[in-house]
Order: C-alpha cells, then structure tokens, then sequence
C-alpha cells in the first residue's frame, strides 16, 4: 500500500477502496485559529475509556475532559472542527456523501509513544477498525484525520490492505463460526429480541456477524503476536499541517508516535463504492460462502 498525493489524481474513490491513503500535505481546508488555540488548551482525561477527547455530533456534546469548565470552549472548536472536515469530504467525494452517516469526531491530544492502555485499546497494534457500539451492517467507516501539531509528524504504521490480510488470516481468526450461525434459529431468535427491546428503548445493540466478526478480529489482531511481529508493514510519518482520509477498516494501523491530531469519521454506503466487491463485508461473505449482513 501507498500514501497517495490527491495532487497527483482525481479519482479519490479509487485509491481509498483499493487500501491506500488519500494525503493532502496542505491540510484540505481550514481549520480556525480559534479552534485549533481551544483545543490546544484542552486536558483530556487520561484514563483507558477515554481515549481521546469525542465530539459526538448528533447530539453536539463533547466527552473525555478532565476540566468540565473547558466543555463549551472545546464543544465549539470542535463543531467547527467537524463542520469543516464534513463540507472538504462531500466535495472530494460527493458518491460518498449523498447516503454516509455522519459519526463521532474526536481529538487526540495525548502522545501515543509509550502510552498505557490495555491491550485492545492500544493504539500502536495493527488492526481494523470496528465499533462496539455503533455497528455498521457491512458499511465502512472513513475517517478524515488533520495532524494540527505545528511541530511534530504523526507516524504511522500499516499492513496490506484488507482483501490480502483477510484472505491470510480471517478463516484462522474464526470467520467460519460466525458465518455459520449467522442464519441459525438461535442468531435469528437473538436479532429479534434486540430489536424489540431497542423498540422499547432499552439501550443494546443490534449487530449482524460482519459487525461481530470485525468486532472479535480487530481484538484477535492486536492479540496475535505472529501477525504483529511478521505481517508486512509500510511506515508513514504525516507532517504537521496535513491531512489524510483512510479506509481504516480496509486498511490495518498503528499509530506510533504524535500527539495533537483531529478525526472526523463518517459511514460510508457500501452501494456508494465504486467497487463495492472491495468492501470488507463482500470479501469476508465472498470467503464464508455466504451473507453476513442482512
């Protein structure tokens, strides 16, 4: 895989199915200065279930600080923030933007060098990304990320992209045993019961056996020391001022060191795909043979 400067193409599609990084060493847009000075200030929570500092848009509410008293200063920055990613992001990729929901931002203001999380919530392990809560049906999730650190590059770490890593790996993490109780009685009886239940109110979540299959291989990656130590990795150190857009469930990452980094993510269609056989879920049911998302 590759870092790809959207100076030199116009078919961004492209490039983000087929697992390389979209790179605009300019930033892409705008980020105020007010902004960027608000977050600057801004002391997240170092504890492990607050990784970063969320902005959760649907509902305009930040998450993760340590001084309450700083909410509303951040709570703008970020609006901003999130604002200004979503309007670059439907310009480049209007395809996208017509039916993508539109997820959490975030900041990432603590050095990820040496940082202590637990081992599923380590950020310098190669994996896939996928959300406990948030389960997107086979859909991907694309995030916008802007190094807004004036002096310090973000350096990263891939793997091959997702149709290789799952074809060497996926039936060896378990796709089999999720496939096969994807259609049984008792998987059938549970998605029933979710739904009525999340009909009523209650609060749990509604997946299907791509979103519990990522789930478990996203742990199962940063677990497998083999995968980790011998998989081919690419190294990328992304400048202060830039931006990049990534598949980061096409594309397996680590973060390795930086500090001072915005995200917007948001989930894109898999029928707005130029090449929707490229997406995880099409690879992953291609493997078991059949439908993982209904």
């Amino acid at each position: 895989m590759k870092l790809t400067d959207a100076q030199t193409i116009t078919d961004y599609r492209s490039v983000l199915e087929k697992g390389d990084i979209l790179f605009f060493a300019d930033g892409g847009f705008e980020i105020p200065a007010s902004a960027r000075t608000a977050l600057m200030g801004a002391t997240q929570d170092a504890r492990s279930f607050h990784k970063n500092i969320a902005y959760k848009t649907n509902i305009d509410q930040v998450s993760g600080l340590v001084d309450k008293s700083e909410s509303e200063r951040v709570r703008a920055a970020m609006r901003e923030y999130s604002r200004n990613a979503l309007a670059f992001m439907g310009r480049i990729l209007p395809e996208y933007a017509k039916s993508w929901k539109v997820d959490y931002a975030s900041f990432r203001s603590i050095e990820e060098k040496r940082r202590n999380l637990p081992l599923t919530k380590r950020n310098d392990l190669l994996h896939v990304d996928a959300f406990p809560t948030r389960p997107v049906f086979g859909d991907l999730i694309l995030r916008c990320f802007t190094n807004v650190n004036p002096e310090q590059s973000r350096q990263w770490l891939t793997g091959d992209p997702f149709a290789l890593l799952a074809e060497r790996e996926a039936m060896k993490a378990g796709l089999a045993g999720y496939a096969s109780g994807a259609d049984s009685p008792v998987s059938a009886l549970r998605r029933t019961a979710t739904r009525a239940l999340r009909g009523l109110g209650v609060p749990v979540t509604d997946r299907s056996a791509y979103d519990a299959f990522m789930l478990h291989f996203h742990d199962w990656l940063k677990a497998n020391e083999g995968y980790q130590r011998n998989s081919p990795k690419y190294r990328f150190d992304l400048p202060p001022g830039s931006t990049w857009l990534v598949f980061t469930d096409v594309v397996p990452h680590a973060v390795l060191a930086g500090r001072l980094a915005l995200e917007q993510t948001v989930i894109v269609s898999r029928k707005s795909l130029a090449n929707p056989e490229l997406a995880p879920a099409s690879i992953l049911e291609r493997l078991a043979g059949k439908a993982l998302t209904d």
